[in-house]
C-alpha cells in the first residue's frame, strides 16, 4: 500500500505517533511518503524506523504555499490513501486534494477549545472548518474524550466517519529498561524527593502550576522540599525558568538535556508530575504507568481517560494547591508499591500493537482491501 502522509507541525505527539505506530510489523508492506516541514524530522524517522521507512518531502509552512506545493507534488503520482496528521494539516490537505480521486484519513492529535472560536472571525473560521471536515472520509481520534470533543464542536460531521482508537506506547520498553543513576549524577541524597517533569515548556503542559505548587510547599515550611528535574529545551523554557527565578525557587529546579532513554529517566525519579491543561491522549501517563512509577496527574480532557482505574493521584487543571497536597502526600508516604502492582495491567492496556493493528484495519477499509 502506498500512503501519502501530511503534517504541518510534526512535533511532540505526532513524532511519537510516527515512531510507535509505523515501526509495527503490520505496516511492513506499506510505502510511506510524508509531506511536511522537515526540521530534522527525516533524521529522527531514519534513526527510529530505519532509513527511508518514511520518505520525507520537505514542505512549506505557510498555508497557501503548502496547498500549492502539495497539489504540484500529487500530480502524476499515484497513492492508495492520503493520511493527514493534525487539524491544520487535515484542513489544508482536504483543500489540496480537491479534484483528485483520493481517500482522506485525518488523525486528530489535539482537541478544540472555546477560546479558538470567539467573535465573528472565530465563528467564520469554525464554519469553514466544518465544511472541510464534512468532506474528510474518516477522522481518527486517539481517545473517547477527543471524539466527544470533536462531536461537540462539529456536530454536523457524520458520526460514522469518526473512529476512536485509544493510542498506545512501547510498554515493554518502559517496563524493562533499568533506572539511570540520575540521583548520583545530581549529587542528591535519598532524603530529597525528585519530581520529574517531561512535558514541553508550553502553556498546555501546565508547568507553571508545578512551579506554584513548589512555592506553596516552601511557604508552609515543608521539609525536605522536593526538587523538580526537567528535561529538554525549546518552547517557553527561558520564560518559565525566569518565572522560577523571580519566585526565588531556582535551587529547587534542575534543568537537564533532552534524553534518548525516557524509561531510565522516568524510573530515576520518585514521582512524575503531569499538570496538563488539556491533552488529546496522555502518552506520557501511559509511559509512566508502564514504568511503574508514581504519577501525579491533572484530570483534564484526554488525560483523565488514560489514568482512570489506575493508582494515579489526580487534581484539577491549574490547581496548584491540589498538586502541592499530592506532592506532600507522596513525599511523606510513597505509593510506589501500588504502581508496581498496576504495572502489568498498564503494560497490557497500553500496548502499541493494538492501536497499530486497528489503524491498519482502517487503512484497508478505506482503500477497499
Amino acid at each position: 500500500m502506498d500512503v501519502m502522509m501530511t503534517a504541518l507541525q510534526p512535533r511532540g505527539g505526532i513524532k511519537t505517533f510516527f515512531r510507535y505506530i509505523y515501526g509495527q510489523d503490520c505496516y511492513s508492506d506499506c510505502n510511506f511518503t510524508l509531506f511536511s516541514p522537515n526540521h530534522g524530522l527525516s533524521e529522527f524517522l531514519d534513526e527510529h524506523l530505519g532509513v527511508n521507512k518514511i520518505k520525507v518531502v520537505s514542505s512549506p509552512e505557510e498555508p497557501l504555499s503548502f496547498i500549492k506545493e502539495l497539489r504540484r507534488f500529487l500530480k502524476g503520482r499515484s497513492f492508495d490513501l492520503v493520511h493527514s496528521h493534525g487539524f491544520g494539516a487535515g484542513l489544508l490537505t482536504e483543500v489540496s486534494i480537491t479534484g483528485f480521486s483520493l481517500s482522506h484519513l485525518m488523525t486528530a492529535h489535539d482537541v478544540f477549545l472555546d477560546s479558538q472560536f470567539h467573535g465573528g472571525i472565530g465563528s467564520a473560521k469554525k464554519f469553514a472548518m466544518a465544511r472541510l471536515f464534512q468532506r474528510v472520509d474518516a477522522i481518527h481520534t486517539v481517545t473517547e474524550d477527543a471524539t466527544e470533543n470533536f462531536r461537540t464542536f462539529f456536530p454536523n460531521v457524520p458520526g460514522k466517519r469518526l473512529y476512536p482508537v485509544l493510542h498506545g506506547v512501547d510498554t515493554d520498553y518502559f517496563a524493562n529498561e533499568p533506572a539511570s543513576e540520575l540521583r548520583a549524577l545530581l549529587g542528591e541524597g535519598e532524603d530529597t524527593r525528585l519530581i520529574g517533569f517531561f512535558g514541553r515548556f508550553m502553556g498546555q503542559k501546565g508547568f507553571r502550576t508545578l512551579v506554584d505548587a513548589i512555592e506553596r510547599l516552601k511557604s508552609t515550611g515543608f521539609q525536605p522540599l522536593p526538587k523538580v528535574v526537567t528535561f529538554g529545551w525549546g518552547g517557553y523554557i527561558r520564560e518559565d525558568y525566569q518565572y522560577i527565578e523571580e519566585k526565588g525557587l531556582s535551587e529547587h529546579f534542575i534543568q537537564m538535556p533532552g534524553t534518548d532513554n525516557m524509561p531510565s529517566m522516568i524510573k530515576a525519579v520518585d514521582m512524575v508530575a503531569m499538570p496538563s491543561r488539556w491533552e488529546a491522549c496522555g502518552l506520557l501517563a501511559m509511559e509512566v504507568l508502564s514504568a511503574g512509577i508514581p504519577l501525579l496527574s491533572s484530570n483534564c480532557i484526554g488525560l483523565r481517560e488514560v489514568v482512570a482505574g489506575s493508582p494515579a493521584r489526580t487534581f484539577r487543571p491549574g490547581d496548584d494547591g491540589g498538586l502541592a497536597n499530592l506532592i506532600r502526600a507522596e513525599a511523606e508516604q510513597s505509593s510506589k508499591q501500588a504502581f508496581i502492582d498496576y504495572q502489568p495491567i498498564a503494560v497490557e492496556r497500553f500496548r502499541i500493537d493494538r492501536p497499530a493493528q486497528e489503524l491498519r484495519a482502517l487503512y484497508d477499509q478505506l482503500v477497499g482491501s
